[in-house]
């Protein structure tokens, strides 16, 4: 029998790391049937409007954010109580949208909802909780892995954006779309466009993606202008892109003015800052405040960006630690408020880190100079 120097036992032990869901949909609306404020689960788009499903707005709202190529794999449904009527956010909508709070969801929309025009007070609330709703879950106070973004539509055909809230976790739609057959519901563009951001990657810009609804006619030059100074979103049918098809026009957020003017902007990040938290976690309570603790958490926040920056998700990152540049120097040099610095963080058990993150999103505008000699 050979003699075996080395004697190495193979085991598979392999685990997926945290990542987070980010196309699951919640839809708020009226349904003619199914228990209010309950929300509902579906992945099959001819259940939604189903008798046994949420027939109604909420369920063909559903329907419609199922019919994007790509789109999403799950669909929440929430029934408002519509014998509800007390005041927000009591009333049929905060309520319902209380109950999406507890979803672990990213994308939430009303169904069959629309801004209000000018002079109209219509729906007013309704969309005032969506906001609501999706900045104070996005927020300090609203727990992990709980942010989300919320679409909304202006009217068919309207560009009157006068009461229009700028958010950046708002994405607000204009459209055109029209009915195929008479009897077929009335096409509900901020389900689809939701539809549409459920199916992409976080990174992956909106613009010019194709969006699945009836649509006529285009919106005239003018019309477009209003709409984009305001970052609000057009469905349109490209002259360029070869065929009949409705398309994205943009990829906005509902602030022009932020910093995170556009959905992928806000989707990368609430991504990114799931994947680190969920790795992270593994070190609270276990790794202790010293030098070889803080770089265990210099290598795992780095194992999580590696792979994103390798994808081109991001361009680059740094990971940096104050207090690891205090523990990574000769202890006879530090000063005597560098020392204090150390024995505070070790006493309270609190640890700084900041992870810079360099995002290049795709082209939005091509200028081209095309000289003839």
């Amino acid at each position: 029998m050979p003699v075996k120097y080395i004697d190495v036992a193979a085991k598979s032990d392999l685990f997926v790391a945290a990542t987070r869901a980010y196309g699951d949909i919640a839809i708020v609306g009226d349904a003619t049937s199914g228990t209010v404020n309950s929300p509902v689960a579906f992945t099959d788009p001819a259940t939604a409007a189903a008798a046994t499903g949420l027939p109604g707005d909420v369920g063909n709202a559903i329907s419609m954010a199922f019919q994007q190529s790509p789109g999403p794999s799950k669909v929440w449904g929430v029934r408002i109580d519509n014998a509800n009527t007390a005041a927000e956010p009591n009333g049929k909508w905060g309520l319902a949208l209380a109950e999406v709070a507890k979803l672990q969801v990213q994308i939430v929309a009303l169904a069959n909802v629309s801004i209000p025009v000018t002079g109209s007070t219509g729906n007013a609330s309704a969309i005032a909780q969506l906001l609501a709703h999706v900045s104070s879950l996005s927020g300090a106070g609203g727990g992990d892995g709980k942010e989300r973004i919320g679409v909304a539509m202006l009217p068919s055909t309207s560009v009157d954006v006068n009461q229009v809230s700028a958010s950046d976790r708002m994405v607000y739609v204009a459209h055109r779309a029209t009915k195929v057959a008479i009897t077929d519901p009335e096409p509900d563009a901020a389900a689809a466009v939701a539809g549409v951001i459920a199916g992409y990657e976080p990174h992956i810009s909106m613009l010019l993606k194709p969006v699945n609804i009836h649509q006529m006619t285009n919106f005239a030059d003018a019309d477009i202008d209003t709409l984009n100074t305001r970052g609000i979103n057009w469905l349109v049918d490209p002259t360029l892109i070869p065929g009949a098809g409705i398309y994205m026009g943009e990829g906005y957020t509902g602030d022009p003015g932020s910093t995170k003017k556009y959905i992928d902007i806000v989707r990368t990040l609430d991504d990114i800052t799931f994947r680190i938290k969920a790795e992270l976690i593994q070190a609270i309570g276990n790794f202790r405040v010293s030098r070889s603790g803080l770089r265990a958490l210099v290598t795992i926040t780095q194992a999580v960006l590696a792979p994103l920056q390798a994808r081109e998700v991001i361009e680059g990152f740094t990971v940096y630690i104050p207090l690891l540049v205090l523990l990574d120097k000769d202890p006879t040099t530090l000063t005597p408020a560098e020392l204090q610095q150390i024995q505070t963080a070790q006493a309270n058990r609190r640890v700084d880190m900041t992870v810079l993150c360099e995002y290049a999103g795709a082209i939005h505008r091509l200028h081209i100079d095309l000289i003839f000699k």
